[in-house]
């Protein structure tokens, strides 16, 4: 008990020295001033809930703020001779050390408490993810107690409270730096192995960094307590035998036999899987439900051989990779329940691979016959940038299939190792890929004839239409081929209609579908086929006019209402708009030798963030922010879906502040997208998915023939071309079908597709109806979107003044009222000895 108690008198004792200084005030203010100020600089620019800007500029600034906290803890009492009448005390050193640290350390959790505006401001505008925001404030607590112990230990070896906390700070710089790249890589480049073993067994970087992104590795625990506790505990020994003889003796041996701890411990932690708690929302970090599922239901084991450099060879940025991956096969090992066995080959790539003469293959040429050849990275050598030939690549044995190979694993992708691993594993288990057929118009650019005839005279005829092709769709065969579907294009026509064996349609940006596509639609789906179909009522040019900017549509005309009507859907004809949008460029001219742009900000141009997404669906669940450009409502109609059965869930909605309002031809005004009196208001549904047994649309109508390309090309202009006679084909065997329809085609044109979560949910949509839900719980996994809506002028300014200005501004009147009514206390007392 007196061990407590005077634990609790030291650790009294500082807290109070600290709060009835006005330097401590000063730290706070300026603390806080700093952190919330610098990430506001940025934030509404960026636009995301989350702090990772806060938590990856914050070491720094902690390597300047917590040695000035720690200077003065012993130097203030050497300067003051109070440290020998300190240690006369019944108070062992050892108690003094951790009264003075928590102390510290108390006032320094203050500080951080102080940036809670920060978080509180996220929650209020977005959806932060607060399990990664926690993790966060656990790094900064664990680097602040070790900077913290650090200068404690300093100060225990200074007078001057200045040197103290120059030294601190160069040690704290020291170690935060020697965990990071840009010290490591050119160390290496001189002396090879250096900079590694100091960036993996010193550098506080990659440890704080983990806890950052909301992930709490025991390793990363082990490094920072141990850190802790060695540099108390040498601070113990200098402040208890500082004065016997051989004390300097002593203390260097204490010291080595520390630091031959902290690097054991260190060293051995990191080659040990010591588990780690993942707090991110939806556990980004962690092996899904989805790949336990998968492996665990294999009918055979699965076997992954990763062949990889050894680390001499790696650049400095990849000499872990051997580690993270094989950290990451374990963890399926053990989700799989030994259905899935790993091997590790280290394969030392030559700067030069000779031919052979023996008439035998070498291993190199092997691996090359099955896709898995060196590559090159940069790295640096003596201050010289150059490369380095490394292999890292894994190859998938699965019964007598073929191999499958991930041919380039590092640091980069390393985050998409489960999904890759995992979807190519669980392709290899089926019979049969299904096939997907993408249907999705395309035009010819317009060609001079002559040059037509004079590139086929040079014998380059045979590439011309392809060269020539405008196709804003050709991302989604790429997309889909990537993922390992065997996709197709086809024009939906009599000479290239749904191939056999098709699983899943997707119908992107129909144009004025003909009957008997429609019928192909119909009978596809109603016999048990999943179709994907994005529709685009119309697209506007953006043409600017007498200081006044003009809408001319571009009507698609996909004439599908008429079939999805039978299902009980339909995309409505009006214009869509909504408060929450986006601006975009819009050309405006040449200017001399320059083409200038305005930015134009009109509620067509419509912004979906998950707020407006369905979390139930895996399709929707972890999507990205969205953008969905002139694109329409839907309408549904609830008495024709329940007479079908069908389950209908809405996979996107606009959000509360939408609106139609009627289409007009030939040129709309910005004025005319405004929301009117009469307007209808939202939310309204945007993409639904369906499942169920879809009714016949042509049930009594017939079959109606194919229209004849031939009269089509013959006949005038807007004429409607000859049908064929219709055709008597057997009944339609029915069975459930499942449908994705969205009232937008232009986020999937190749402008926009690699952004926001267009890709993602046609991947999504495809591999839902394809295959199941099984490979979308791995893939939306990644990291949501936390993109902030639509935020007021007056509300950033609210928000830049509480989070930057609120806490320095109450901190200010604290202090001001502590140091007043100090002083009216002294006044009093002096009075009263007068």
């Amino acid at each position: 008990m007196n061990r407590f108690r005077n634990l609790g008198i030291i650790f009294a004792k500082e807290l109070g020295g600290y709060f009835n200084s006005a330097i401590a005030y000063i730290f706070l203010i300026i603390f806080t001033l700093l952190n919330g100020g610098l990430f506001m600089t940025q934030f509404f620019i960026i636009g995301r809930a989350d702090m990772r800007s806060f938590f990856y500029g914050l070491p720094m600034i902690l390597c300047v703020f917590l040695p000035a906290v720690s200077m003065r803890l012993w130097a203030e009492e050497k300067r003051g001779n109070t440290q020998e009448l300190l240690l006369t005390f019944p108070i062992a050193p050892f108690d003094l050390v951790a009264g003075k640290f928590l102390a510290s350390f108390c006032f320094y959790a203050f500080a951080l408490f102080c940036t809670a505006p920060v978080p509180v401001m996220l929650a209020v505008l977005g959806r932060p993810d607060l399990g990664a925001i926690a993790g966060g404030y656990m790094g900064a607590a664990m680097l602040g107690g070790f900077f913290l112990a650090i200068g404690i230990l300093i100060s225990g070896f200074c007078r001057d409270q200045i040197v103290a906390f120059i030294l601190s700070m160069m040690i704290c710089f020291g170690f935060y730096l020697a965990g990071t790249d840009f010290i490591a890589v050119p160390l290496d480049g001189w002396v090879s192995g250096l900079g590694s073993f100091l960036k993996n067994t010193l550098g506080a970087a990659g440890h704080f960094d983990s806890f950052a992104k909301g992930v709490v590795d025991n390793r990363d625990l082990v490094y920072f307590l141990t850190g802790i506790v060695v540099c108390l505990v040498l601070n113990g020994f200098w402040i208890e035998g500082r004065m016997r003889p051989g004390a300097a003796s002593i203390f260097s041996t204490a010291a080595v036999i520390c630091g031959a701890i902290f690097l054991a411990a260190n060293g051995l932690a990191r080659e040990l899987p010591l588990g780690r708690f993942d707090l991110t929302d939806g556990k980004i970090y962690t092996i899904s439900e989805s790949t336990r599922k998968i492996l665990r239901g294999l009918p055979s084991p699965a076997t992954v051989r990763y062949y990889v450099s050894s680390r001499e060879k790696m650049p400095t940025s990849m000499k872990t990779l051997e580690q993270d991956v094989r950290d990451k096969l374990d963890e399926l090992r053990i989700a799989s329940n030994g259905r899935l066995q790993y091997k590790v080959h280290i394969m030392d790539a030559a700067e030069v691979v000779d031919g052979s003469d023996s008439g035998e293959e070498t291993k190199e040429q092997q691996l090359a016959q099955k896709g898995i050849v060196p590559f090159q990275m940069e790295s640096v050598q003596s201050d010289e940038l150059g490369v380095k030939l490394i292999y890292s690549a894994i190859s998938i044995s699965y019964r007598e299939k073929a191999d499958e190979v991930l041919a380039r694993i590092y640091p980069g992708n390393l985050e998409e190792l489960e999904y890759s691993l995992v979807s190519k594993i669980y392709r290899m288990t089926l019979p049969e890929i299904p096939k997907v057929a993408v249907v999705a118009p395309s035009e010819m650019r317009s060609i001079d004839p002559n040059l037509i005839a004079l590139l086929e005279q040079l014998g380059a005829g045979g590439d011309l239409q392809q060269s020539f092709k405008d196709d804003p769709y050709e991302f989604l065969e790429m997309g889909l081929k990537y993922e390992g579907y065997p996709a197709v294009r086809i024009d939906l026509s009599e000479q290239s209609s749904i191939p056999e064996g098709t699983k899943t349609l997707a119908l992107v940006g129909p144009v004025e579908l003909t009957p008997r596509q429609k019928y192909e639609i119909n009978r596809f789906l109603v016999q048990g086929g999943s179709v994907f179909m994005a529709v685009q009522n119309y697209e506007f040019n953006y043409k600017p006019s007498r200081g006044d900017l003009e809408l001319v549509p571009n009507e698609k005309k996909p004439e599908v209402n008429g079939l999805l009507e039978a299902w009980g859907f339909k995309v409505d004809t009006r214009v869509l708009g909504d408060e929450q949008n986006e601006a975009v460029n819009v050309a405006g001219g040449r200017s001399g030798f320059f083409e200038t742009s305005f930015p134009v900000r009109l509620p067509i141009q419509i912004v979906l963030t998950p707020s407006e997404m369905n979390s139930k669906v895996s399709i929707t669940s972890q999507l990205p922010a969205f953008f969905y450009l002139w694109g329409s409502a839907l309408v549904l109609d609830q008495a024709r879906i329940a007479s079908q059965n069908l389950k209908v869930e809405t996979l996107l909605s606009s959000s509360r502040d939408s609106w139609t309002v009627p289409f007009k031809s030939p040129v709309m005004l910005p004025q005319e997208l405004l929301r009117g009196p009469q307007s209808p208001g939202g939310p309204f549904p945007l993409a639904v998915f369906a499942q169920g047994q879809f009714a016949d649309a042509f049930q009594g109508i017939g079959t109606p023939g194919w229209a004849d390309e031939k009269d089509s090309e013959i006949e005038g202009e807007g004429e409607i071309p000859e049908q064929k006679p219709a055709i008597e084909e057997e009944p339609l065997r029915q069975a459930p079908g499942k449908l994705v329809l969205i009232g937008a085609a232009t986020p999937f044109q190749k402008q926009l597709i690699q952004g926001g979560g267009h890709m993602a949910f046609f991947i999504n949509s495809i591999d839902i109806l394809t295959l199941g839900d099984d490979l979308i719980g791995i893939r939306s996994k990644g990291t949501v979107s936390r993109a902030l809506p639509k935020v007021s002028r007056a509300a950033k300014l609210f928000w830049r003044f509480f989070t930057t200005l609120c806490v320095p501004f109450l901190i200010a009147i604290a202090g001001f009222l502590h140091f007043y009514f100090r002083g009216r206390i002294r006044q009093r007392y002096l009075k009263n000895l007068s």
